[in-house]
């Protein structure tokens, strides 16, 4: 390789990074979509707990993913949403068993990822919601 076919590729890879590095708009995450959740009362035995989120993507080809943490930080559930099959869907649920769940404050964290006209990737993390979950009185 001569030194100017070396430069060349030097620059054509550098030229190719650039390109392939695709970041999200600078927006802040709130406009991009919420999580949300009421704070409950652990009852007896497993129920589910419900949870809203809205979805505001550029591009009607999006993925939300969501992880439900607890009072220690562990993640201990998660959802995935797409656009093709759940596009109306607003809502969803957790299922907690009182037995093993220690009351607290839970954490809801999601990650929208939506794909542009020519498929470059987008993410972008929504603001934490936060709800708690307490013993019965």
């Amino acid at each position: 390789m001569t030194r100017v076919t070396r430069m060349a590729a030097g620059l054509a890879g550098v030229s190719l990074t650039a390109a392939c590095l695709v970041a999200a708009p600078a927006t802040a995450a709130s406009e991009y979509g919420r999580t949300a959740a009421p704070d409950r009362v652990l009852r007896s035995g497993c129920h589910d707990y419900g949870y809203r989120f809205r979805i505001t993507a550029p591009t009607d080809d999006w993925t939300l993913e969501t992880f439900l943490r607890d009072p220690t930080g562990a993640t201990i559930a998660s959802g995935t949403f797409l656009s093709d099959s759940d596009a109306q869907l607003r809502h969803s649920r957790f299922r907690f068993c009182r037995y093993s769940t220690r009351p607290g404050v839970f954490r809801i964290r999601a990650l929208l990822t939506w794909y542009g006209e020519f498929g470059e990737e987008h993410r972008v993390w929504l603001d934490t919601s936060r709800f708690r979950l307490s013993r019965p009185r």
